[in-house]
């Protein structure tokens, strides 16, 4: 297996934030109560099985940061339409 080059591992490092951003608006809308619980655990679920497969996949940059957007535009629309 070759190095990796600088922009792999600066993108897997901003997919790697975005992860972290919908931890904690996950959290945060949970703590607050702006959400459903069954929402946060489908937001929890879904943001442990992203961030496991972008672990093993993230010299793929593309796919990465894909799953990382979408992930945080999931979040951001299922919250706007389960805002109690």
């Amino acid at each position: 297996m070759s190095e990796p080059t600088p922009r792999q591992i600066l993108y897997a490092l901003v997919a790697a934030g975005f992860v972290v951003v919908v931890i904690v608006l996950t959290i945060g809308g949970a703590a607050a109560g702006l959400v459903p619980t069954w929402w946060s655990g489908v937001m929890g679920l879904s943001t442990l099985g992203a961030a496991t497969w972008m672990t093993w996949h993230w010299r793929r940059t593309a796919w990465v940061l894909l799953c990382a957007i979408g992930l945080f535009v999931m979040w951001m629309v299922g919250t706007l339409l389960l805002t109690r």
